[in-house]
């Protein structure tokens, strides 16, 4: 019987293994013809290395899933309500609404960019079929920073994942994801803690911001995983 495939974290894993491997090579070559010094440059290799294994591990899908139930249960979807899934991937979130519904209109948009975690157009429309839902659920290519709906279309948009990988035009994406939501409507996405590569962080000031773009009700929302290692994320839920 098919499976569903909604990604691998291929990136994570192809990511730490190169910072690694360019450490080890700048310790040896370093150590060797510059400084002794930089031998130390090991330990940080050997700390990248490790991530990589961790991110290999088994896990990735039970935890994904995990947290997606934690987020359908949270928002709680009417039988009727518009759903958004901004960068759908794979299509798991939009696919689990779409069954937590029994009609309703539920969308997922993505760019589907290389080595964006595997996953296509044509997988999330082959998810769809396998997991029974592909009356309930369409796909649609779509930028987050300009989203192809009208205002005040959707009831609830959500996302997981996808946020804080932005770096230019996230407040542009926060916008158009507001904009899109109705009044009353709900707002709810999965993010780390903070990633510091791209500048994310949950505080304060993201509460301030969306407040400031038509949020009310803001409240972070704290889920413990253990995959790749035990760590706290956050749902960030809010009402327009």
């Amino acid at each position: 019987m098919e499976k569903p495939y909604y990604g691998a974290p291929s990136w994570h894993i192809f990511s730490n293994f190169i910072a690694g491997l360019l450490l080890l090579l700048i310790a040896v070559l370093g150590g060797l013809f510059k400084h002794p010094l930089l031998y130390l440059l090991i330990i940080p290799s050997i700390y990248f290395f490790i991530s990589a294994l961790e991110w290999r591990k088994g896990g990735f899908l039970e935890e994904r899933v995990r947290i997606r139930e934690e987020l359908i249960k949270l928002v709680q979807p009417k039988g009727e309500d518009r759903i958004l899934d901004v960068g759908t991937g794979g299509g798991l979130l939009a696919i689990g609404f779409a069954k937590s519904i029994k009609r309703g209109e539920v969308v997922g948009i993505d760019k589907w960019i290389p080595l964006g975690g595997g996953t296509s157009f044509k997988n999330a429309l082959r998810n769809a079929e396998i997991e029974g839902v592909s009356d309930r659920v369409r796909f649609k290519e779509g930028d987050a920073r300009n989203i192809p709906f009208p205002d005040n279309y959707f009831d609830i948009v959500v996302s997981s994942f996808a946020i804080h990988i932005i770096r230019k035009g996230r407040e542009d994406t926060l916008k158009e994801m507001i904009r899109v939501l109705k009044p009353g409507g709900k707002f709810a996405i999965v993010e780390p803690v903070k990633e510091r590569w791209t500048g994310w962080v949950v505080d304060d000031k993201l509460k301030a911001k969306l407040q400031e773009l038509g949020l009310k009700n803001v409240k972070f929302h704290p889920i413990i995983i253990s995959y790749p290692k035990k760590r706290n994320v956050y749902i960030i839920y809010g009402e327009k």
